[in-house]
């Protein structure tokens, strides 16, 4: 079985993430990711808090959360400091 592996490139970190976690290269683009940027923020027009003002990437887990979400896949917040039981 080969292992999907995405090298690291500027601050496209959770696109690599992403497409690593599901093993598939094409799982997301950056585009894609640019995209729930602006619907998580719909108002801003020149600064999103999701994502590098430069457009660059450093995406926020807002938009992990949410690119998983449009994917079937749901997130778990972890708090070491509090007990987890599973649901």
């Amino acid at each position: 079985m080969n292992v999907y592996h995405e090298k690291q490139k500027k601050e496209l970190c959770a696109l690599h993430a992403l497409n690593n976690l599901l093993q598939d290269g094409v799982a997301f683009t950056k585009g894609e990711l640019d995209h729930i940027c602006k619907e998580l923020t719909p108002s801003s027009l020149w600064w999103n808090p999701h994502c590098s003002a430069l457009g660059t990437g450093n995406y926020d887990v807002n938009v992990i959360s949410k690119a998983l979400h449009n994917k079937g896949y749901d997130t778990i917040w972890y708090d070491k400091r509090r007990s987890y039981h599973r649901l």
